[in-house]
This record gives structure tokens, sequence and C-alpha cells, in this order.
């Protein structure tokens, strides 16, 4: 059966008598039962731009509303706003087209109580009551207030809000009411396809943060609450899930593993959970079972654990306290108490380290440490705070600094190497080193401008990540990288959201505007092989949020249907 919890119980049931009841007092005043379900009417606004997105012309950069991005960086940017994003984020070069989402008449002409400078503009849509705001434009409108304009009328041309462009060029556009004071989630005003948008380019804004009290509240992009400029934070939260950025581990890096080579036909499809269940799945270690986070509203929520062989049976393996698992078991590390403590698992001795609150990462085989120390925020756009990267024994001796530099992040590649990604001053360049323990040797790898999604392939032998908008149009892609000095990015032969199966083989969906939904593909870095591995003429994978992953021993991967809201598992033929 599909995992269900008491959280429906009482949930869902008060859920349900609300509608109810909203439902038969409806009745009653009407008369007479619908006889059919009303279709709802169309969305009044586009898109603002002409051209198709892709990694040439534009990307979804961060949603509107509980963002990832607006729990870390609220504070500063949004506090005016509750705290969340209160508008749309797309990056695309400077100077890219931007028309007017609506026909309406010009209010508001670089008014900077908005902020959203170097320029902002606004529109008042009359027959919608409505107001859309534009900001970070590159370059004052030429429009005035007052003037009349069409849906697709040109009215300005990207920007950055540091000024460089090359560093943050992105459009913020917001749908407010006609006072200005309310925000309203323009995924419900903007007719465009928003699951197939947030399939890629949101690295580190977009999805969606939990707060681990209610785990499944605000957690899709149709959710999102209306933000009155009036009100206090809502995002506060005690027990965020993911961890804020500064304190977050390092990714997980698995070792090099002997999977079973894919077979011949195609992968079956098979629903997990019911519908609302759940944000931010991940795999056990021993690929075993699917873990999410669950619970009762206004309780601490647990991991569960849902084994995916034979009967579906959910287990409650730890609550919502931030924890890591060394390969073997043996070791947790959290930081229960504001403290970081390592567990020695068989009893339960606690060893306190010292990390300044960061959460450390185990190497893939288990044999060290790695955690990167954050004094403070690193806001996107200002100067990153020095930052200190630490390694140590995977029973917390031997503490070694190794490197300090003003932001970026690192991962474990193997045992005796971990990547460092240093930002270059103010700008959209950064540069990849390899620290070699052993040796304590840095060496540089290649530098590069707009990095973004990059993954470690299993053993650490290569990475994988896409460079969108680069001054060649024909440079934009997916690239591989082996973790060699003096190698060369490789362009590979396709866009959209992947995932490493093994040390040589990617799974990824189609980035292709006009025909979203696919299936899932298979790349072999090694011979340039790729097909299908679930049927092109069957069910189409339409995930949520980019919110998927594959089982350590590549025979599955779990996925957040869109259509229904619910995780679903495809075995790998």
């Amino acid at each position: 059966s599909l995992y269900l919890m008491s959280v429906w119980t009482m949930r869902s049931q008060r859920l349900w008598m609300t509608i109810l009841g909203v439902f038969f007092a409806c009745v009653l005043a009407s008369g007479t039962l619908p006889s059919q379900a009303q279709t709802p009417p169309p969305k009044p606004f586009a898109m603002p731009f002409g051209a198709m997105p892709g990694p040439t012309t534009w990307l979804l950069s961060q949603q509107y509303g509980n963002t990832i991005g607006a729990f870390n960086y609220g504070r500063y940017w949004y506090a005016g706003g509750r705290n969340l994003h209160f508008g749309l984020d797309f990056w695309a070069p400077c100077n890219t087209p931007v028309y007017a989402i609506g026909d309406g008449e010009v209010d508001q002409v670089d008014n900077f109580s908005f902020g959203l400078e170097p320029h902002n503009l606004t529109i008042f849509h009359r027959t919608e009551g409505l107001t859309s705001v534009y900001g970070h434009l590159n370059s004052r409108s030429p429009l005035m207030k007052g003037q009349p304009v069409k849906r697709g009328d040109l009215i300005g041309y990207t920007g950055d809000p540091d000024l460089t462009c090359v560093s943050r060029p992105h459009l913020h556009l917001e749908i407010r009411s006609a006072n200005y004071q309310i925000a309203y989630n323009p995924v419900n005003y903007i007719a465009a396809d928003w699951v197939a948008l947030s399939a890629i380019g949101y690295q580190g804004f977009g999805g969606f943060t939990q707060n681990l009290l209610d785990p499944r509240r605000w957690q899709t992009p149709f959710d999102q609450p209306d933000v009155d400029f009036n009100e206090t934070p809502l995002n506060e939260y005690r027990y965020p899930y993911p961890l804020p950025i500064r304190d977050a581990p390092p990714p997980l890096t698995l070792p090099a593993g002997n999977t079973a080579p894919l077979g011949t036909g195609f992968g079956t499809f098979r629903q997990l959970t019911g519908a609302g269940c759940c944000a931010h799945a991940s795999w056990s270690l021993d690929s075993r079972a699917v873990q999410f986070y669950d619970g009762e509203e206004g309780r601490l929520a647990n991991l569960i654990a849902l084994h995916v062989e034979g009967e579906l049976q959910p287990e409650a393996v730890t609550d919502g306290q931030p924890r890591v698992f060394s390969p073997d078991g043996n070791w947790e590390v959290n930081t229960a108490g504001g403290r970081t403590t390592l567990v020695r698992r068989a009893n339960n001795e606690q060893i306190p380290i010292a990390t300044g609150g960061a959460l450390p990462r185990f190497s893939p085989q288990g044999k060290r440490m790695l955690w990167h120390r954050h004094p403070a925020d690193d806001i996107p756009g200002g100067i990153a705070p020095l930052t200190e990267i630490w390694i140590s024994s995977a029973d917390g001796s031997g503490r070694d600094l190794i490197r300090t530099q003003n932001g970026g992040s690192v991962y474990w590649l193997d045992e005796d190497r971990v990547l460092i990604v240093e930002p270059i001053g103010r700008t959209n360049q950064r540069k990849l080193m390899i620290y070699t323990i052993p040796s304590r040797r840095t060496d540089d790898l290649v530098t590069v401008r707009d990095l973004r999604g990059l993954s470690v392939a299993p053993g650490g032998a290569i990475i994988l990540f896409y460079l969108p908008f680069q001054d060649d149009p024909n440079a934009s892609g997916v690239y591989g990288l082996l973790t060699q000095a003096g190698a060369t990015p490789v362009k590979l032969p396709f866009f959209g959201p992947y995932r490493w199966r093994d040390s040589a083989t990617i799974l990824f969906t189609p980035y292709l505007p006009g025909e979203w939904y696919g299936s899932l593909v298979m790349y072999s870095v090694t011979t340039g092989e790729m097909r299908p591995v679930t049927d092109p003429a069957g069910k189409k994978i339409k995930i949520l949020n980019d919110q998927w992953a594959v089982s350590p021993d590549g025979r599955f991967v779990v996925y957040w249907n869109a259509e229904d809201i619910a995780l679903w598992l495809v075995t790998l033929p």
C-alpha cells in the first residue's frame, strides 16, 4: 500500500472538512450541484521574453515564495516582504530584451523605493486590477508614466544589480496588487509550463525550504502564500531542511562502484506515496530505501525510510535533527544543541568537534571528514567572508586546516583528494582546484564563467557541470572534465537536468522547448552511447522542482511527480 501516516487523519481531515463546508454552503446558496468540473480561466499574462528558454537565452533561477534563497538571504534582501522571495528571477545575459507581460499603462519608472536597481519599471493592468514590476533593468526605460503599452511591447533590457554585467545579471519580475501592498504568485497569472521551467537553472536559490514542524507546507511552485508587505516574516524556521548554506555539509560523493550494466528494454514505474508526499527525497546508502522528512503539523518531523522492494514498509529512522552517517554506519555526526558532535554508534561515545557550526561530510570510503566553516553568510553580490576548509580522520583526530578563501565550496573526490571551488572577486568566474592530502599540494584545474550544477562522479575521476550564456553560444551547454591537472572540459551532446548513475554513466531528461516531457535517457561518457531507459511512447517523466535521485547501486530512480505531487519509483532495465 502507499505510504500513509497519522498526518492524514489529523491534517487532511481538517482540510477536507473545510473544503466540504465551503462546497455545501455554495450548493445551498445556488440550489444546484455542479454537473462537471469547471475549466479554470486562462492566465492573463505572458512571459517577459521573446526567445524560448535555454542555455543561450534565459533560465528560471529563483521561484516565488518560500525558496531556499529566501530562507538563507531573505532577512538581507526581502525583509519588507516577510523574508519570502516575492517575485520570480530569470537568469539572462545583460541586454536581453524584456517585454510587457500584458496590456496596460506605465505607472512608475525608476521608483527606487522598490530597490531593484539599477533601473525598474511598473505597469498597471487595469482589466486585471494588477501591477507588474520589472527589476534590475540595465538602463532607464524610455517609457513615460501613463504611456499605454500592449502585451509583447519592448519595455527595457536585463541588467545586473551589481552594475557590472559580470556578477548576477537577471530579471526580477513581480505581480502586485494595484496599490503595491500585496505580492501574488506570478505562476498563477503567467501562462507557462512552470514544471518544465523549474527542471534546471536554479542551483542554490530555487526549490523550497521545509519547516520540519510542518514539512509539506509551501513545497511546490503552485501553493506559495501571498505576501502582505505590512506583516511579519514567515520563514524563521527553527528546524529547516535543507540546512542553512553556511552550516550544510559538503555534497555527498560516492565511491567508485561496480554497478550492473543496464539491460535492454525500458524501466518500469511504481507509485510510492500518496499525493503531497514528499519533498527532498533521497536514498539510503544501501539503496534499499527512499528517505524523506514527514510528520504531523506542529511536531518535529521524522526521517522516514520507505523500503522499495516488496511491500512498501515505512520506518521512522531518526527525528529531524541534522545528521550525517559514515558509509559503514559506524559513525554519526550531528549538530544537536548547536554543537557539532561525533558519535560512535556502537557504544554511543560522544566526541565534541569544533567546526564553527558546519556539519562535516565523510569521505567516500569513510576514512576522513571534510567541512567548510563560514563565519558569516556569503551574500551573493557582496564580498564573501573568509572561510576555512578543514579535514580530519573519521574519529575527529588529526584536524588540519587545508585552506582559507573567500566563499566558495568544497567536494570530496576520493579518499585523498578534495575539489575546491573559489569565486574570483565579485564576478561570475570560478576557479576549480584539486587539493591532494598526502602531498598537501593544490593544483589548478580550470577557470570557468557561469558555473552551474557541479556534480562529482562516484570515485571522483570526472566532474559534470553546465555553462550557460557563454560569449560563443555554441560553447553554452553541459561539460565533463577529468579531475587531472591539464585536462580540458569536453562539451557533451545534451542539455537538461542530469544525475550520475555510476562512474561513467549519466541519466538525464532532455530540456527541449516545445517537447518538455519525454523519457529518461542514459549517456555513457566513455563510449558516447545514448539511449532512452524509459519508453518514449509510454509514461512521460514530469519531475517537480528538479527533485529526483539515483540509488547508489544504480538500479532505481526516485522522483517527485508533478502530475500527482507524489513520489514515484523507476526500476531501470
